[in-house]
């Protein structure tokens, strides 16, 4: 049954939570998923390849800002 190897102590963040902070989590911990949890109520769940993505997208941006600065500069 599942219950024999699902995790018992779950690691939890908030909807405040930075992406950041989840990555610095996910990574120590080696774990993929985060229970996202406000008021004792399960909210949803951040896997790493959500983290991934939006930090890949951050880095897309700051790429094009500064390639634009360096284009009119």
């Amino acid at each position: 049954p599942v219950g024999d190897i699902m995790s018992q102590k779950l690691l939890v963040v908030h909807p405040d939570t930075s992406i950041q902070d989840c990555m610095v989590l996910m990574t120590e911990s080696r774990v993929r998923h985060l229970p996202v949890v406000e008021n004792d109520r399960l909210v949803g769940l951040v896997s790493i390849g959500d983290i991934v993505k939006d930090i890949i997208t951050e880095q897309q941006v700051v790429i094009e800002q500064l390639e634009q600065y360096v284009y009119y500069s």
